[in-house]
């Protein structure tokens, strides 16, 4: 008797998952790739200098502590952050709701009221009389998820989670490196507005010396009425940088989340322009896939991951267990409470069975649905590893350029400052004309303004370079998925509702 029930047990199976909705061979066709297996390229294959790369607080070896409490005011109290912490939120509520499928779900409810049961539609009694026609009822249910349906969601709602927080992350190291480029372009203006006051000095003093030699009869008018337009310029560049210096003031209190009069108060920066950046001994490839914004994009993979493997278990038969218990009355005699009686208890126990056999391709069209999304959520990974490792090489070229040009600008600045200081003398002693001094004087300026912005932009590549790393390893992190195995076959979610 029991190998028959068995047997018809097996049957009875058999014949349900013969009876559902197959996928039609659909599945996915696309896989993650591995960042270590890109070429990263010459550029970051050939790093030579030891930079104890990367922490997760770079900005703070430049030894400015204003920088500091301004990246930290910034990660505080930006709004920008409060709003992806608020998504942070609602994901782990989401995950909550999606997790509440995997438990028993109970539920009661109640019914009281005074009704008038009519004499010529209800036989007698109650027909004719007024009565309490109370019940409760508690119902209980719990889906059995054979297939596994409600733990795919409720996975895939966690990995969302995962997803969010690591895009947190990213927003978090974005306004950092945000902020710090901010303050290198305040360090700047101020630099700038030191380069033009010096030249604003130094040509006051030449149209001193050309007054005075106008007034001994050695000069002319001419050379007098140049000085006076170079300084004029002069002042007008002064006036520029300081209009600049004021919006660099302003552009800091919004990333510090603050008003405008928060930028009146900063300090000049201690940091210098021409602070030593170095790159690392080696930028391994496997430093991409701990970027925030990579490890989201494959946390966003896990997850279409999950939905494939809900959509898949929606083609077998759902199967829940059922309970219900209850109280009720409708009678002539008793009152309000005449439902808590033995006589007026009910109860029942069983299971609830549904079976997908035809339903116009709505479930093979959600789990198409599902897994164009996974090839989707896989191609966006690939090409954010692809972006970052491009981006990180950028950064790479810049930064080795941008330091042979220091070089050579400095070369230049130097000599351009003798070819000056040689003209301003020799215009003094009556040797040279004035048109020698304007020249050397103007190509002065133009080397300083270089200077100051080949140094600047030095600093800002390295700050884009700490974020295209994803802001340090040694720091805040967020955790990621397995790292993804392109030589790993893609299981087929459709050979159990296929074999049939």
């Amino acid at each position: 008797m029991s190998a028959l029930r068995s047997a018809g047990a097996a049957l009875v199976t058999a014949l349900l998952l013969g009876g559902c909705i197959g996928s039609g061979g659909i599945r996915p066709h696309e896989s993650p790739i591995d960042p270590a297996t890109l070429d990263p390229g010459v550029a970051i294959r050939d790093t030579q200098h030891d930079a104890q790369w990367p922490s997760g607080d770079w900005w703070r070896r430049w030894g400015d502590p204003q920088l500091d409490t301004l990246v930290d005011d910034a990660t505080a109290g930006n709004p920008g952050l409060r709003v992806v912490q608020a998504r942070l939120d609602a994901a782990n509520f989401q995950a909550q709701i999606a997790g509440a499928a995997q438990l028993p779900q109970l539920g009661m409810s109640g019914n009281f009221e005074r009704r008038r049961y009519a004499r010529y539609n209800t036989p007698a009694p109650p027909g004719g009389t007024t009565v309490w026609s109370n019940s409760v009822s508690a119902d209980l249910s719990y889906d059995l998820d054979l297939w596994g349906k409600s733990r795919a969601i409720r996975e895939g709602a966690l990995d969302n989670v995962h997803a969010v927080a690591a895009d947190a992350r990213f927003a978090e190291v974005e306004l950092q490196t945000a902020m710090v480029r901010a303050y290198v372009q305040l360090s700047l203006q101020y630099a700038l507005l030191d380069v033009y006051g010096s030249v604003q000095a130094d040509q006051q003093h030449t149209l001193d010396i050309a007054t005075r030699r106008l007034q001994a009869g050695i000069g002319s008018r001419l050379d007098v009425s140049e000085a006076s337009t170079q300084l004029a310029l002069s002042t007008t560049r002064v006036q520029q940088a300081q209009q600049q210096l004021a919006l660099s003031r302003i552009a800091i209190a919004g990333l510090a989340g603050k008003g405008p009069g928060f930028g009146d108060a900063l300090q000049r920066p201690r940091l210098a322009l021409d602070v030593p950046v170095a790159l690392p001994a080696s930028l391994p490839a496997e430093l991409i896939g701990h970027r925030p914004d990579v490890v989201a994009a494959r946390w966003r993979v896990q997850t279409a991951s999950q939905d494939i493997d809900a959509a898949h278990a929606d083609f077998y038969p759902d199967i829940d267990l059922l309970a219900t218990a209850s109280l009720g009355s409708a009678a002539t005699f008793g009152g309000f409470l005449n439902l808590v009686n033995s006589d007026g208890v009910g109860h029942g126990f069983g299971a609830a069975i549904s079976l997908p056999i035809f339903d116009g391709g709505r479930r093979r069209g959600r789990y198409g649905v599902a897994v164009a999304s996974k090839d989707a959520a896989v191609d966006s990974y690939n090409q954010t590893v692809i972006d970052a490792m491009q981006s990180v090489a950028m950064q790479v070229v810049s930064l080795r350029s941008l330091d042979q040009q220091q070089a050579s600008v400095e070369a230049t600045l130097d000599s351009a400052r003798r070819s000056f200081r040689l003209a301003d003398t020799g215009y003094r002693n009556g040797i040279t004309e004035f048109l020698n001094v304007l020249a050397a004087q103007n190509v002065q300026l133009q080397e300083q303004e270089s200077l100051a912005a080949v140094q600047a932009k030095r600093l800002d590549a390295w700050a884009l370079l700490m974020k295209e790393l994803g802001g340090g390893t040694d720091g805040a992190t967020v955790d990621a998925p397995p790292g993804p195995n392109p030589n790993a076959a893609t299981p087929d979610p459709t050979e159990t509702a296929d074999a049939r």
